[in-house]
């Protein structure tokens, strides 16, 4: 049981890493606005996401670089301000 929670975890970290560089974010925490409790609130919501599967196939399936998240994204918003922030700067 532990070891498929951990393997879990390790794709969930995996597809948010994936997910922030196809989107041109940083997952380095002074790259977020607000720094690292962001993007420790980002990880967290991906932690307790139940669309790691449907995640991992989307990203199989996409272009390499991206504008938007899927709506599925629990941090489809976040990473939107994240982004809109950064071409602000």
């Amino acid at each position: 049981m532990f070891a498929s929670t951990s393997k879990a975890s390790r794709d969930r970290a995996a597809n948010m890493a994936e997910m922030a560089d196809r989107l041109g974010l940083s997952t380095v925490p002074a790259a977020w606005p607000t720094g690292a409790s962001q993007l420790a609130r980002a990880i967290a919501a991906c932690e307790r996401c139940d669309t790691e599967q449907v995640c991992s196939d989307w990203l199989a399936r996409v272009p390499k670089s991206i504008v938007l998240p899927p709506a599925f994204c629990p941090n489809a918003e976040e990473f939107k301000r994240v982004k809109k922030a950064n071409e602000r700067s």
